[in-house]
């Protein structure tokens, strides 16, 4: 069983990109480093690979290309029965610009997706209750003694290609105050000098000494009883899909898993220690502790928190390079976001991840400004999603913004104006850092992400006012309910598991099948959904087999970290409609359970259920009430929530930028009236609603001259 080796993935550049974006390391733990332009190959990248395109980090909790990572290829159901009627647009009742008002039922979706966050993915207890596990008691955890130096033990790694897993011999070659160096003993590394493991054994231990003053403690001393880290070095051949001759060509930098967090007792599968997997062809190299700074980091965060949004776990990662004096790419990765700031902040993509890590970093990193470092480490150590944090921590301490929503509203500023010497303090950013470039106004409808900004220039001397007109609603799904006004749906995050579960009574009954409608988009081979029933009263669940169910083929779960045989992963390509028969189970009182389980990053729009039916007793749910369920991160949700819209005018006088929130109406519209100004303004157009992966639809119009 294996975690996605792509969560906290940072990743080892081609030679050319890295010889352009990578920064001078930086000796004071709190420096901002300024990149450099024409750093020699020698100190930033491996000796003999050829210059290439630039890759993107991905994640289990590494560094590496996702854009090359198979899960990002969404697998159909087999065989599926889609439900086309009620895919959209086919028969949206709302226009792309909605102009209807909103229904109560809709505002209450909106609250219930903003409040009711899945439960956090407990692994322990989902290995007791799909796999029969023994709950692990406290004298489980062994007292570890110092292993010696020659030490030989078999670990298992992941190849983060073909996300399958392979056990290999490793040897201990070096102990450090805080960390065992392990070295594969599968060709393709070379042996190490005992100056690079003196080097990179200090340099370790001083980033973690500074990473504990910033974010906290890792689990310490953990699953295996020892308090040092295990940083284990594999080679290419284990950690990528290459052949002997292309060692060079394995982009992976290092990653870390909570599934080797996980006690042997529980999964034989974990490694059951605090550790790293790096590429071993890395050792010695500059930007080999960069990505320690970077892994270690996620680690800490496990400890705390382990299911925040994607934008947070991977820029706090990339800030915690910074500030230990480590600093890699961040500068250069923000500047390809403010490229283009429509990027979805709590959504990340499966390809190109550079510019939301860039997006992350930067937003980290004023937070970072804004908080200090006491607060932003009481924000990293914060167990909950990171706008709450905020929000928590803005009302306990007084502080200059009322929540997490201002706070980023504040940051879209600082985007466009933190490098002007007459710009406020609360909207510096960092030295190198170029500003977003606003674009003229559009002249048709367009569309902005959820969780992102449009910025346009307001010409000089512009006489005419613009009309705003934002759509008052956006999908959750690119599908409606099949019937009625509502479907269950599983709310989306990290490293959850959302469960919806109800009791039946099927002692009346000899046959009986469980019918249901389902739509799902789940990231595959990483995060599955499953259904499954118990009659124990939930002491144990044995899962049920569906004919739209994956798990047939190999590319379903290559790294079998699936708790079932069958589940759902992949995309339905819309609706599908699901019979299970239950008669093996006819005569007894059940519990059924819908669940879908998450990985530590990159969720996709989830799962939706709708006419949940059990025929023979009688029983239908259109979703349209509760009927019985205990929902936990699922809600009863409307097809389209309400969308909130945010508009800020930027104008310029003798004394700097004037930030002006606009008033939006009740039906989300606005008028913007220019200044009489010598100086461009600007104007940014943010859109947030809750889940949807969906953009915003909105129209600026120009009226008549004043």
């Amino acid at each position: 069983m294996s975690q996605k080796i792509r969560l906290f993935t940072a990743v080892l550049f081609l030679l050319l990109f890295l010889a352009a974006c990578i920064g001078e390391k930086g000796a004071a733990p709190t420096a901002v480093p300024t990149p450099i332009a024409n750093k020699e190959l020698s100190t930033i990248s491996l000796p003999t690979a050829e210059a290439s395109s630039p890759t993107a980090e991905g994640g289990s909790s590494g560094s590496e290309d996702r854009s090359q990572m198979p899960e990002g290829e969404l697998l159909p159901t087999n065989s599926p029965t889609p439900i086309t009627d009620n895919r959209l647009p086919l028969t949206a009742p709302y226009p792309n610009l909605s102009r209807a008002p909103l229904t109560d039922a809709e505002r209450l979706t909106a609250v219930q997706l903003e409040t009711n966050y899945p439960p956090d993915r407990d692994d322990v207890a989902l290995f007791v209750a799909y796999k029969g596990a023994t709950p692990p008691s406290d004298d489980d955890t062994p007292l570890a003694e110092v292993l010696p130096v020659g030490t030989r033990q078999i670990i298992t790694v992941n190849n983060t290609d073909t996300n399958v897993n392979t056990t290999a011999e490793f040897i201990l070659q070096h102990v450090s105050d805080h960390a065992y160096f392990w070295f594969d003993a599968t060709p393709g590394l070379d042996e190490p000098s005992r100056r690079d493991l003196q080097e990179m054994g200090d340099g370790f231990d001083e980033i973690y000494e500074r990473s504990r003053l910033y974010f906290g403690e890792e689990a310490s001393p953990g699953v295996d009883g020892d308090p040092r880290i295990h940083i284990v070095n594999a080679s290419p051949l284990n950690l990528c899909d290459i052949g002997p001759t292309e060692l060079d060509f394995c982009y992976l930098a290092g990653y870390f898993s909570s599934h080797d967090l996980i006690p042997q007792s529980v999964d034989p599968t974990s490694n059951a220690r605090e550790m790293f997997v790096m590429n071993g062809r890395g050792f010695g190299y500059p930007g080999y502790l960069d990505t320690l700074a970077h892994e270690f980091r996620h680690m800490i965060e496990a400890n705390y928190d382990s299911n925040d949004w994607d934008w947070e776990v991977e820029g706090s990662a990339m800030l915690a390079e910074e500030l230990v004096g480590y600093p890699g790419d961040g500068i250069y990765r923000a500047n390809l976001f403010l490229q283009n700031p429509d990027q979805q902040l709590n959504r990340w993509t499966d390809g190109n991840t550079i510019p939301y890590y860039g997006q992350g970093y930067l937003l980290n990193r004023y937070i970072f400004n804004r908080l200090g470092g006491e607060l932003y480490r009481a924000f990293a150590t914060y167990p909950g999603p990171a706008f709450t944090a905020l929000d928590d921590l803005a009302q306990q301490y007084d502080l200059d913004f009322a929540g997490g929503l201002e706070l980023w509203l504040d940051w879209l500023v600082a985007l466009a104006i933190h490098n002007r010497p007459d710009a406020a303090e609360k909207y510096a950013l960092a030295d190198g850092v170029h500003t977003v470039r606003p674009d003229a106004l559009p002249t048709s409808e367009t569309t902005v992400y959820q969780y992102a900004a449009d910025y346009y220039t307001i010409p000089a001397g512009q006489k005419s006012a613009l009309t705003f007109t934002g759509s008052n609603h956006v999908p959750l799904l690119p599908v409606l309910p099949t019937s009625g006004g509502h479907m269950w749906l599983a709310n989306r995050a990290n490293y959850s598991a959302a469960r919806l579960t109800r009791a039946f009574d099927l002692t009346a009954v000899t046959q009986v099948t469980l019918t249901y409608d389902l739509y799902h988009d789940i990231e595959v081979g990483y995060d599955f959904a499953y259904v499954s029933l118990s009659t124990d009263g939930g002491q144990t669940w044995q899962p049920l087999a569906g004919a739209q169910m994956q798990g047939e083929a190999v590319d379903h779960d290559p790294s079998e970290s699936a708790l079932t045989d069958r589940f759902y992963t992949g995309t339905s390509d819309g609706w599908v409609q699901e019979a299970i028969d239950l008669s093996p189970y006819a005569g007894q009182e059940i519990l059924l359970r819908f669940e879908y389980v998450t990985d530590p990053i990159l969720t996709f729009g989830g799962l939706a259920l709708d006419n949940i039916a059990i025929a023979e007793i009688g029983y239908v749910d259109d979703a349209e009430s509760d009927m019985g369920w205990t929902a936990e991160g699922f809600i009863r949700a409307t097809g389209y929530v309400p969308q909130t819209w945010h508009l800020i005018f930027i104008t310029f006088d003798a004394a700097g930028p004037v930030v002006t929130p606009i008033a939006i109406r009740e039906d989300n519209t606005a008028v913007i009236i220019p200044p009489n100004s010598t100086q461009d303004s600007i104007l940014i157009v943010a859109a947030t609603a809750p889940m949807t992966l969906l953009p915003a639809h909105y129209q600026l119009a120009v009226g008549s001259e004043r």
